[in-house]
């Protein structure tokens, strides 16, 4: 057992740099580097090689993200020139640094050695129907850039389209007009003088965060903001840290437990929503359903949680841009593990026209 996080030791901001993406060419806003890390050696049947950490990743047939350690011979992966097999995955005695990228690109994938790697969507729905419904929202990010973060809130809130968003942002009469229109959706037939909840996000680097650190950075934002944070969301709980003392990082119970229990008592302290995310095993990957037990890096996780969803695409739910959300705990109700279905608009990033479908 691993942790699955990455401790970065420098970021290198750049300019005019580009790397290929499934969606054209990109701009690199960073590079991070991270302290040494076990190199695994991945090799297809079409002769393409790439040498990385245990937790990189890649994409399989379905566009579902896997980890190279999960890998095995024989399962297919996205490349440049289409899907290839999986050849060998080996765990070499070397060492090396290792580099991540942070890219202008909204997909946040691109080609190393031909290879499609790594990339919330649903987080950023999440933050954006609460704040639209009158909560401020604290975005805590432990991987994406604020940036990019920002850009995607934008364009789900504003009805920017996510291609022309870089653009678009830079005429200020024209965001002006967007953020009025926002505005004006709370002063039409409301009883009460209602206002738009705000959106805030904040950067921790892949690892560093811990429970406390959120604590504190929550007790100085409201005293020195004086606003009320109504939801708190963690983009996501398996890559946050553990806190200095504890020699729990590769005993996966203990460390959700930790973490979990961690974020609950913020919820309790600040009165709050605390949402965060972590994977299902990989054996549901592109599955037609799910279940409370595909939870697998720790059970500690979904116990303490007062609510579990799981989100469902499956390859053909993916060609038509269609999710479905599961409930798979209520706490305080009873539940038949319903299911609502979405369409996604890939304009605007959004979850739109939800509809019960029941129980699968």
């Amino acid at each position: 057992m691993k942790d699955y996080s990455r401790k970065f030791i420098d970021t290198i901001e750049v300019e005019d740099w580009q790397v290929e993406t499934d969606n054209g060419w990109s701009d690199i806003e960073a590079i991070g580097k991270t302290i040494e890390y076990d190199e695994w050696i991945l090799k297809t049947k079409n002769g393409l090689e790439l040498i990385c950490a245990d937790t990189h990743i890649v994409f399989n047939e379905f566009g579902d993200e896997v980890f190279v350690k999960d890998l095995q011979q024989g399962d297919i992966i996205i490349t440049k020139k289409g899907l290839d097999q999986i050849l060998s995955i080996t765990k070499s005695d070397k060492k090396s640094n290792m580099f991540d990228l942070q890219l202008a690109d909204e997909n946040h994938r691109f080609y190393t050695n031909d290879i499609l790697s790594h990339n919330s969507m649903w987080l950023n729905n999440i933050a954006v129907n609460a704040a639209n419904a009158g909560i401020n929202v604290l975005f805590i990010t432990l991987e994406m850039g604020w940036r990019k973060v920002m850009k995607r809130i934008g364009s789900m809130r504003l009805k920017i389209n996510v291609d022309e968003y870089d653009e678009k942002s830079k005429d200020a009469i024209f965001m002006k007009q967007r953020l009025n229109n926002l505005k004006s959706q709370f002063n039409v037939g409301n009883l009460f003088d209602s206002q738009p909840g705000k959106i805030f996000v904040k950067k921790y680097n892949t690892s560093d965060c811990t429970v406390t650190d959120i604590d504190n950075y929550i007790k100085k934002f409201e005293e020195i903001k004086r606003l009320k944070v109504g939801m708190v969301i963690v983009d996501y709980i398996n890559i946050m840290s553990i806190e200095k003392g504890f020699d729990i990082t590769n005993m996966l119970y203990l460390k959700g437990k930790h973490l979990a229990e961690g974020l609950r008592r913020i919820a309790d302290k600040y009165e709050c929503a605390v949402v965060t995310a972590t994977q299902t095993d990989k054996a549901v990957w592109g599955a037609s359903d799910i279940k409370l037990a595909d939870i697998p890096e720790s059970k500690a996780i979904a116990d303490t949680a007062d609510s579990v969803w799981g989100i469902i695409r499956n390859p053909e739910m993916k060609r038509n841009n269609i999710y479905r959300l599961k409930i798979l705990k209520l706490r305080d109700g009873e539940h038949k593990e319903e299911q609502i279905r979405f369409d996604f608009n890939t304009k605007f990033l959004t979850m739109e026209n939800d509809v019960l479908v029941g129980a699968k």
